[in-house]
């Protein structure tokens, strides 16, 4: 997956390259679609640890996970 600074490096240069909105808004889904699908998979493993009472943070760290999707 790549990471945010490589996304936008290929957004600019497909930008720069005469590549159409469409290209460019699916570029951007692909990347965002990647993001998303890891950050539901991080929020149900976590979700296992939220009744832990020796996992401190479980509560905050979650809201953040829920927060940005």
């Amino acid at each position: 997956m790549p990471k945010y600074q490589d996304i936008v490096s290929e957004l600019i240069r497909l930008y720069e390259a005469g590549y159409n909105d469409a290209t460019l808004t699916s570029t951007l889904h692909q990347y965002v679609e990647g993001k998303d699908k890891a950050l539901r998979a991080a929020e149900r493993f976590i979700r296992g640890f939220e009744d832990d009472e020796l996992q401190e943070g479980i509560p905050a760290l979650l809201k953040e996970i829920r927060d940005a999707q």
